[in-house]
C-alpha cells in the first residue's frame, strides 16, 4: 500500500512562496545586512573619532584646564590667616623710677590691639630682671611693672621683653550680645574720691600715699581684684603701684590706699585701673563663699 503523507506534513502555499524568496535572495540579504552593519560600524568609528579629537584638541582642553583649577589652592589661606590672626603686642618705652635706697620701679605701658583676642604671657625687663607672668583683656592697655627691683645701681635702658605668649580668641556665644557689654558688665569698679597724700613733716617715716574708694558695681564675686595706681605730674608718669583686694563682692565697697616710700614730685592726678582676668573663671567666687 502506497505512503499518503498527512496534511500536517505538507506545506502550504505561503511557505513555499517564502522558501523560495528565500533561496533566490538570501545573497542579496546577507550583502544588505553586511552594508548596513559596515555603515553603523563606520557611523560609530566617525562618532568615536570626533569624540576623541573633541577631547584632544577642542572642549577636552578647557576639561583639562578645569580640572587642573580644582587641584590647586582656590583660597588664599596665607592672606587669610594674616588677615585674621592677632596684631603683635604694643609697648611703649620702659620707665625707670627710684622707689627706695638700691630700689627701682620698671614699668611699660602695653597695648593689646585685639578687640577679640586676649592673651597670657611672661614678660621681663632686661636680663637681670625676674620675670612675670601676665594678660592683657581685648583692647587693653595698661602698665607692665616690675616693682621694687633691687640694684646696687640704676639699671640704666632695661628694655621690655614679652615671652611665652598665648593668644585665647573670644568665644563670641559666651560674651552676647556683645564684647564690650559683657566685659563692662564684668569690670564696673566704681572709683572715687582719689587722693594723694604726702607725708607730714612729723612723720617719722615719710610715707607717700594714694587713697580711693572702690564699689563694686558688677554682679559678680571675686577672691582678688588688683589695681594698677599710676600717679602724674602733668603728663609725666611719677608713680607706679599695684594693690589687690581679696574677696570683693558684688555691691561691696572698699577704702584702699597704695603706698610709696621714696620722694614723690608734685602729683597732679591719681589714675586707678583694675586688673583681673575676667575670661578666667577661676576669678570668681560663689555667692554663699
Amino acid at each position: 500500500m502506497a505512503f499518503t503523507p498527512g496534511r500536517d506534513e505538507q506545506l502550504s502555499e505561503k511557505q513555499l512562496k517564502r522558501g523560495y524568496w528565500w533561496v533566490t535572495h538570501k545573497v542579496q540579504v546577507r550583502k544588505i545586512f553586511t552594508i548596513v552593519l559596515g555603515v553603523v560600524a563606520a557611523l560609530l568609528m566617525t562618532y568615536a573619532l570626533y569624540g576623541f579629537g573633541d577631547w584632544f584638541f577642542g572642549s577636552g582642553v578647557f576639561e583639562r584646564l578645569q580640572t587642573g583649577e580644582l587641584a590647586q589652592q582656590a583660597i588664599d589661606y596665607t592672606s587669610f590667616r594674616d588677615a585674621t590672626r592677632p596684631k603683635d603686642l604694643q609697648s611703649e618705652n620702659t620707665i625707670v623710677l627710684s622707689s627706695g635706697e638700691k630700689k627701682y620701679d620698671i614699668f611699660a605701658r602695653t597695648t593689646n590691639p585685639n578687640p577679640q583676642w586676649w592673651v597670657e604671657f611672661e614678660y621681663r625687663f632686661g636680663d637681670k630682671v625676674p620675670a612675670k607672668k601676665s594678660f592683657l583683656l581685648p583692647g587693653e592697655s595698661r602698665y607692665l611693672a616690675a616693682l621694687g627691683f633691687a640694684s646696687d645701681s640704676h639699671p640704666g635702658a632695661t628694655d621690655l621683653k614679652i615671652e611665652n605668649i598665648m593668644w585665647h580668641r573670644v568665644n563670641l556665644h559666651n560674651t552676647r550680645p556683645d564684647i564690650a557689654t559683657w566685659m563692662n558688665e564684668r569690670l564696673n569698679f566704681h572709683v572715687t574720691n582719689t587722693q594723694f597724700v604726702p607725708p607730714a613733716a612729723t612723720d617719722p617715716v615719710p610715707v607717700w600715699r594714694a587713697t580711693f574708694n572702690v564699689e563694686n558695681d558688677t554682679g559678680f564675686n571675686y577672691f582678688n581684684v588688683g589695681f594698677i595706681v599710676t600717679l602724674l605730674s602733668g603728663s609725666r608718669v611719677v608713680g607706679v603701684n599695684q594693690v589687690v583686694i581679696s574677696d570683693l563682692r558684688a555691691g561691696e565697697r572698699r577704702d584702699v590706699d597704695a603706698s610709696w616710700f621714696s620722694d614723690i614730685p608734685t602729683v597732679t592726678k591719681v589714675e586707678v585701673k583694675p586688673v583681673v582676668n575676667i575670661f578666667d573663671d577661676h576669678v570668681y567666687s560663689a555667692p554663699w563663699q
